[in-house]
């Protein structure tokens, strides 16, 4: 006798092949794995409230949702951060915009996904051109490891580039003669050439010539640009470790990751009177809000400067106010 299978789950398999799509498109693994987790849940509360299919997802759910999620604590006991909403409900419409594009959802409803409002706050732990310089200078170039980690901080602080898009390049996306390095496998799997400084192209050139080879002696060389001392791909854990030991060699308060550079680099080429739009393509963001807070800070700087050099900020009395005038009569 022949058994009925049951149907598939339309969540289920919706969302299967929406990550699939973001596989086949270059999405990180990271990405992938955080928007299943999150269209999941969503997923799981639709299901739990009786719709049982994406095409009968309505506003008034999706208003329902963002109620939840506001107000339900999270695994450690408290409610979430605007910040960590908004990630939720951009990984949501996301998942919404991919079932607007194969007809399953209207356009309209991934716009009923409205963001919440987050404070603007400052970017924390930027350390400054001075203290990026003495991170620098603390790798030990005498170990080949040493300097192959000086290598990976300079470029790091030159292009303002992810820690996975330097994990990711090879020897084929670095020119050297030319100064730029092609990021094929951005966030979003999204492309871009950027430019690598001087001193930058100077340490990872005498890194070429001495280090690397001796990495990849007697082992197959897969052609990726920084190598663990076995000769593999560097991974985020190696090069977070990299950063944070350079800062706490460095005697700085708290010890940074490799975000840290990306923002310092934002920051100090703003206050240098950069282009945001120059520094937005740098770093490959989509939109120039995203440098907000750098725009900030360098506003900040303006303000110091204003204070400190404003002959109206610098003490001193005011002159005595000068005596009103009667005005002439009015001759009739």
């Amino acid at each position: 006798m022949r058994r009925n299978t049951p149907a598939p789950d339309p969540w289920s398999l919706w969302l299967t092949r929406y990550l699939k799509r973001l596989e086949a498109t270059g999405h990180a693994a990271k990405t992938i794995a955080s928007r299943k987790d999150l269209v999941g849940r969503f997923a799981a509360y639709a299901k739990e409230a009786g719709v049982r299919t994406p095409q009968a997802v309505g506003a008034d759910l999706l208003r329902a949702y963002l109620l939840y999620r506001r107000e339900t604590p999270n695994r450690r006991g408290r409610k979430d951060r605007p910040m960590t909403l908004n990630t939720h409900l951009l990984a949501l419409r996301r998942f919404l915009e991919y079932l607007s594009r194969e007809g399953v959802v209207a356009p309209s409803l991934v716009e009923a996904v409205e963001y919440v409002k987050a404070p603007r706050t400052l970017p924390r732990d930027i350390p400054t051109d001075l203290e990026v310089r003495r991170m620098l200078s603390t790798a030990d170039t005498a170990r080949g490891t040493g300097f192959r980690d000086r290598a990976i901080l300079e470029v790091l602080y030159s292009t303002g580039m992810r820690r996975q898009e330097l994990i990711d390049l090879t020897l084929d996306d670095i020119d050297l003669d030319q100064g730029y390095v092609r990021i094929e496998r951005g966030k979003g799997a999204k492309g871009r050439v950027v430019p690598l400084g001087r001193v930058a192209a100077d340490w990872v050139r005498r890194y070429l010539l001495s280090i690397r080879p001796e990495l990849t002696r007697g082992r197959r060389d897969e052609g990726w640009l920084f190598l663990t001392k076995s000769g593999g791909k560097l991974d985020g854990e190696t090069v977070r470790q990299v950063v944070a030991k350079a800062s706490e060699r460095a005697g700085l308060e708290k010890k940074l990751g490799p975000h840290a550079l990306r923002r310092a680099c934002a920051t100090e080429m703003i206050r240098r009177d950069a282009n945001p739009w120059h520094v937005k393509e740098l770093l490959g963001h989509e939109d120039l809000r995203s440098l907000d807070a750098y725009v900030k800070l360098a506003i900040l700087d303006l303000k110091a400067a204003h204070r400190r050099c404003h002959p109206r900020e610098r003490g001193g009395e005011d002159v005595p106010p000068v005596a009103p005038v009667d005005p002439e009569p009015i001759l009739s």
